[in-house]
């Protein structure tokens, strides 16, 4: 049996963009992601074997230790046996849709975002339902819906109840917290789902200025109910806010603990912190390192979490950050 270098969206996942689609949707390391499976896609049917052809070719070169320069760095690349594994997709991440009811300063729709707001999308629930009906999805990876907001996503329950249906366990909802959804509301109480609402704030002046939408308390109310719901399993997890940081606007320890605080008032004892993607990108591209006032921040969101007896969960730029030599 062959051991070789490659990752589980090579091998078994496939993300749908907004007008593509692609292996994964990480964009943080230092190949820099956007490994294409369909280039100018607008929803038209998907031919499987088609599909899995590509990921063969990948695969191929990964065999001979040719690792694509858009995966270079990435912290997803595993060394082991991936030989005897079937044709299957386990690993869904749905980014296709730019429709959203806030406004993030941070989020590439911002640039234009009356053009996004009145984007028409592609129906994802046709191609999926034809992966059900095939047989090529197996139940024990992950999925995950980005976008703009996927709770005002027209099939976004009809997509959460045929995952669910056909075994899906492991199904993440990143959301605005904005509106409240019943899907997400019975995934978390069926815990087969996970939301991780995007707060950014610990304070309704930082939360407006980000968000550029006056919903605080809105967020933080629909926050509590969640959490509410999960209330009674003893893995607290199924209910999450994020953190981004963002230099100059965020980036300061009582913002920071404003929004641990909050969590810890609406019962929630999992958190996310990440670092504003582009911010990251430029530094990438002109070959700086990211500052020291950032990195300490990182490490002093690590030291309160740990303190306060809450979960990190680290996402892209911030695992990035620190499993490439960072002491945090």
């Amino acid at each position: 049996m062959q051991e070789y270098t490659s990752c589980h969206w090579i091998q078994h996942g496939i993300s749908f963009e907004n007008d593509h689609i692609e292996m994964c949707c990480l964009c943080c390391h230092k190949g820099g992601g956007r490994l294409y499976v369909k280039e100018n896609y607008s929803g038209k049917g998907l031919n499987w074997e088609d599909i899995f052809e590509l990921k063969e070719k990948f695969i191929e070169e990964n065999k001979k230790g040719i690792i694509n320069p858009k995966c270079e760095g990435c912290f997803n690349l595993v060394n082991r046996n991936w030989e005897g594994e079937q044709k299957y997709i386990n690993y869904l991440h749905f980014n296709h849709w730019t429709h959203c009811n806030s406004d993030c300063i941070y989020c590439y729709t911002s640039w234009d975002k009356e053009r996004y707001q009145k984007q028409k999308h592609y129906k994802v629930l046709p191609i999926i339902e034809e992966l059900l009906r095939q047989n090529l999805f197996k139940p024990n990876g992950e999925v995950t819906f980005a976008g703009g907001e996927p709770a005002i996503l027209n099939e976004f329950d009809e997509l959460v109840k045929s995952l669910i249906k056909n075994g899906a366990d492991r199904i993440t909802v990143h959301s605005s917290g904005i509106k409240f959804s019943k899907a997400i509301e019975k995934g978390i109480k069926e815990k087969v789902l996970s939301v991780c609402l995007s707060a950014d704030s610990g304070t309704p002046a930082a939360y407006k200025s980000i968000k550029r939408t006056d919903k605080f308390n809105v967020f933080w109310e629909n926050a509590k109910k969640y959490a509410k719901v999960q209330k009674k399993y003893d893995n607290k997890i199924y209910v999450q806010t994020k953190y981004i940081l963002i230099p100059g606007i965020n980036t300061n320890k009582q913002e920071i603990d404003n929004w641990l605080d909050m969590n810890i008032k609406c019962g929630i004892q999992t958190v996310v912190a990440d670092i504003e993607n582009d911010f990251c990108k430029d530094l990438r591209n002109k070959g700086e390192e990211k500052p020291r006032y950032l990195i300490d921040l990182c490490e002093y969101i690590n030291k309160r979490t740990q303190e306060l007896g809450l979960n990190l969960v680290e996402y892209n730029n911030f695992k990035y950050l620190k499993l490439n030599g960072e002491n945090l």
